[in-house]
């Protein structure tokens, strides 16, 4: 009985591996077919793009050339794509991945793939112009709450 019970065991991790092999392959072809793949050097250009426009003009270009490099060596979708896979498989299901994915292969879903990386970096720039535009009030907020410890 023994050795039934230990043979079970042993063969349990094996199946949920495949299960998670299976999982994370369908939420690559997810990563894929929603565009993350296609865009992400992209984004990443929007991004220092944004940033650099916070940085004097004297050292913009410094700034983007040290950013390109840094994000090259450690910020690529070859190199961050399992984490991205592992991240979706954590959230959806494989049969929420696949109704996803059958959503990013029809004409909208192509659509919303094509403009999600403007459209999130636009929604930035207005979070961040908003919170720009009212510096001084939260300003004045933080000061106030710090002087009352």
């Amino acid at each position: 009985m023994k050795k039934y019970l230990f043979a079970i065991l042993m063969v349990i991790p094996g199946i949920t591996f495949a299960q998670t092999a299976n999982h994370l392959k369908i939420s690559e072809a997810f990563l894929e077919v929603s565009g993350v793949k296609a865009g992400f050097t992209n984004i990443v250009d929007d991004v220092i793009k944004s940033q650099s426009g916070q940085i004097p003009k004297d050292y913009q270009e410094k700034f983007k050339q040290v950013m390109k490099t840094f994000m090259g060596k450690y910020y690529t979708y070859e190199l961050l794509k399992s984490k991205f896979a592992k991240l979706y498989a954590d959230e959806f299901t494989e049969s929420e991945l696949k109704d996803l994915i059958a959503f990013y292969s029809s004409p909208i879903g192509k659509k919303l793939a094509e403009k999600l990386p403007s459209l999130s970096l636009k929604g930035m720039e207005i979070g961040m112009n908003t919170v720009k535009e009212h510096q001084e009030e939260l300003q004045e907020m933080m000061k106030n709450a710090f002087s009352q410890k």
